[in-house]
């Protein structure tokens, strides 16, 4: 019987959050869960729920491959690559891995079929996890660790996620401009949320709105707690999309090069949710959202004004008196 545990998923952002209903699940099994990350995804994997403690691939692999028997009676890979495959049966501990569907969405990317849907990557998750603890049921409301609050702002805010690891999974300035113009005539702030390298946007966007809040200058800590306080998260395929769908969040997310079919729409689905997904058959164009040389961006064919269309429809109720 699996009592202790380490799980191994190195990376992104949104990859690692949506570990969080399996971790839970598992801890709800009376499992001692204990995290691999890269450094660099450190300070996410600290807001996992019921995880025991989080390790550093760059630091502590190879104490981990020396006394890990004597800590854990199983090593589950979600990361479901060459090296962590390796890595894991080196460990010389019972193992399960996320098998990664190459074939499928290989057919899937080159024909555009909907056959070739992926199943949703929380649900291959959970039948890894199941090889090592049997029956397992999935939290639909994971709770996350959000501790630094500091950057929340106090009033009712729509949260407008204009970064994206891929310039196929950006909007363009234009479009956000024309975003942010259909809000005016609502009387809740906006908050801009994305990476430093998102900065020279945020600011284009905040003169032409004066009163649009910048919180591109975020931790990763403080950026998932506005998340969570937001009444409305606008986003594409990011990971702060999957905060927001894991948290509740109302919540409208638009898809350009890759594509919900590829495994990674908002989950759990609920009902105060919209996709807005490209006119481009192109798309899905790619797993992470790159747009090669000879291609167009599938983003550039997103349609805004079915966007704004559902944020109004969400935002009826809402507006301040």
């Amino acid at each position: 019987m699996v009592k202790s545990l380490l799980v191994i998923r190195f990376s992104a952002i949104g990859d690692i959050l949506l570990t969080a209903p399996v971790l839970q699940a598992l801890a709800e099994k009376g499992v001692v869960v204990d995290v691999l990350v890269k450094e660099r995804n450190t300070s996410v994997a600290l807001i996992l729920p019921s995880v025991r403690a989080v390790y550093c691939w760059e630091k502590d692999r190879a104490r981990l491959q020396k006394c890990s028997k004597e800590y854990y009676d199983a090593v589950l890979d979600l990361q479901g690559t060459r090296q962590s495959k390796l890595f894991a049966k080196g460990l010389e501990l019972p193992r399960a891995t996320f098998d990664k569907p190459y074939l499928r969405r290989s057919l899937l990317l080159w024909t555009k079929s909907q056959r070739f849907a992926l199943s949703p990557v929380v649900h291959r998750y959970q039948r890894a996890a199941e090889e090592l603890v049997p029956e397992i049921a999935l939290s639909q409301n994971p709770f996350l660790q959000l501790n630094d609050v500091s950057a929340v702002p106090q009033a009712p805010y729509v949260l407008l996620v204009i970064g994206g690891s891929q310039r196929g999974k950006r909007l363009s300035a234009e479009a956000w401009i024309q975003i942010l113009a259909s809000l005016d005539r609502f009387s809740i702030p906006c908050v801009l949320l994305g990476g430093p390298g998102d900065h020279r946007l945020a600011e284009k966007l905040c003169a032409a709105y004066p009163d649009t809040l910048d919180a591109t200058h975020t931790s990763i800590e403080q950026a998932l707690a506005v998340v969570s306080g937001a009444d409305l998260v606008v986003s594409g395929d990011t990971g702060f999309m999957h905060a927001a769908a894991l948290l509740g969040k109302p919540l409208i997310s638009f898809w350009g090069a890759t594509h919900p079919s590829l495994g990674f729409a908002p989950w759990p689905a609920r009902e105060n949710q919209y996709m807005v997904c490209t006119k481009s058959r192109l798309s899905p164009l790619h797993k992470h959202g790159k747009v090669p040389f000879w291609a167009s961006n599938p983003m550039d064919a997103v349609d805004v004004k079915e966007i704004i269309t559902a944020i109004e429809q969400i935002l009826q109720g809402k507006t301040a008196p």
